[in-house]
């Protein structure tokens, strides 16, 4: 539990964390270890001690397996749990997320949603980048703090 406990006290430090797809993959699937630490996550959410931001170039990204496979249950699960996050904003990329992505792509060479998701949450005022991505850890510079799951376990 101290892990998990580590997670909840860096987590609640931070005022918006913008949430990767992958966070929201490991929750939705159950993935262990990292379902553990994202259910901290959607509860600081449900309690109001946090606020988050998702991209629906993430929804493209958390819907991909479930339209593949035909399950359209769990399409409709995931789009439920989704939809009624508390605290929780979903934006798509505008042009200046667009651009700001270029801009990361060029200086550090970051796959394109990659660069569309951090910009945006850049964009969105978000003082916080949790993912599982360790290959992010070169944009600390760029003013948002990442939380990395897998520092955590």
């Amino acid at each position: 539990m101290g892990i998990v406990n580590d997670f909840r006290r860096t987590l609640l430090q931070r005022q918006c964390v913008f949430l990767d797809s992958a966070p929201l993959i490991y929750h939705l699937e159950d993935i262990e270890p990292y379902s553990a630490l994202t259910a901290e996550v959607f509860m600081a959410l449900a309690d109001g001690s946090l606020k988050s931001v998702i991209s629906t170039v993430s929804i493209t990204e958390l819907l991909t397996k479930p339209f593949k496979e035909d399950k359209n249950d769990l399409i409709a699960i995931f789009e439920k749990f989704i939809l009624s996050l508390p605290q929780t904003r979903m934006v798509a990329p505008s042009y200046s997320v667009a651009k700001g992505a270029a801009r990361l792509r060029g200086q550090y060479g970051l796959r394109t949603p990659d660069a569309l998701l951090f910009s945006t949450a850049r964009e969105e005022g978000c003082d916080t980048f949790l993912t599982n991505d360790s290959r992010l850890k070169k944009l600390e510079s760029e003013g948002v703090k990442l939380i990395i799951l897998s520092e955590f376990i």
